[in-house]
């Protein structure tokens, strides 16, 4: 029996990298990838370029008679606009195969069920980091031409909040997987993915603000990916406002945070073991779902 076992999974990891090239081979002869990833690149190169002249952080520049970093907070506005790209990407891509049929084929030539959503998982996170990597290229140049060099600030910040930035998209794409696998409906996991994100954690949040349970709106799905970046990004920034200083208005985070994400004295680890948590959940969800749904 031990040996049969054995053989089991050394067979199931044996065909793991053949079923994650068969991912990439579907991904490619698709039009869905580069259909939502020419969107990523033009909204962060106009939230880089446009995102520096925004009026408060031009006064701040003027208050503070020296450039200023803005550059750190533009790629945290382009990055949580690219995020809902990716997740839909990949809720798409995962349930548009059970819409038409060709996870039939999939399952049958690549069992257990569990090795196929697993190979899914590490495409998809590949496809992740291309994601990031074309927010942080197209954000990085947009911040060049509205801020110029000084708007990269500290090279070890900048690198920072960028990493942090390919981080969220990675695992937005990843909870998108999990979603389009729990739902296995292409149309299901987009108006669940956008009525979520734009509009109802909108409307949880602003009642929770008035509520006793106000800190509770830093734990919410959103508002935790946003905060991957932002919690990172806005209090360096209001470092070197400050001049090293921690000390600095509570309002001046608030308005920041409204802007770029996060929330105000939230951790930006935090925020990416709250939002990797969720990302877990909803991948473990449709791994779960995934194993008895029919596929015939």
């Amino acid at each position: 029996m031990t040996a049969a076992l054995d053989t089991g999974a050394t067979g199931t990891a044996g065909q793991l990298p053949r079923l994650v090239k068969s991912e990439f081979r579907k991904i490619a002869t698709t039009h869905l990838w580069w259909a939502l990833l020419v969107p990523v690149a033009v909204l962060t190169f106009g939230a880089g370029w446009m995102g520096a002249e925004m009026g408060a952080l031009s006064q701040m520049e003027e208050r503070a008679g020296t450039p200023l970093p803005v550059g750190l907070l533009t790629v945290s506005m382009s990055t949580n606009f690219s995020t809902i790209f990716a997740a839909l990407f990949g809720a798409m891509a995962v349930s548009a195969e059970h819409r038409n049929l060709t996870i039939t084929t999939t399952y049958l030539t690549g069992t257990p069920r569990g090795a196929v959503l697993g190979s899914k998982l590490l495409a998809y996170a590949g496809m992740g980091v291309l994601y990031g990597l074309v927010n942080m290229v197209f954000a990085s140049l947009g911040s060049l031409i509205g801020a110029g060099t000084a708007g990269f600030g500290d090279p070890t910040a900048w690198f920072s909040v960028v990493g942090a930035g390919l981080l969220s998209i990675v695992l937005w794409t990843l909870l998108g997987v999990g979603v389009g696998a729990l739902l296995g409906s292409s149309v299901g996991a987009v108006i669940v993915l956008l009525i979520y994100k734009l509009v109802f954690e909108s409307m949880l949040s602003t009642f929770l603000a008035g509520s006793d349970m106000a800190a509770l709106n830093a734990y919410l799905p959103a508002a935790a990916g946003n905060g991957i970046v932002g919690n990172l990004a806005v209090p360096t920034f209001v470092s070197s406002l400050t001049g090293g200083s921690a000390q600095a208005p509570q309002t001046v985070y608030e308005v920041l945070h409204f802007f770029f994400g996060g929330s105000y004295m939230h951790p930006w680890w935090v925020s990416l073991l709250t939002f990797a948590g969720y990302t877990a959940v909803f991948v473990v969800a449709g791994w779960l779902v995934s194993r008895w749904r029919d596929i015939s």
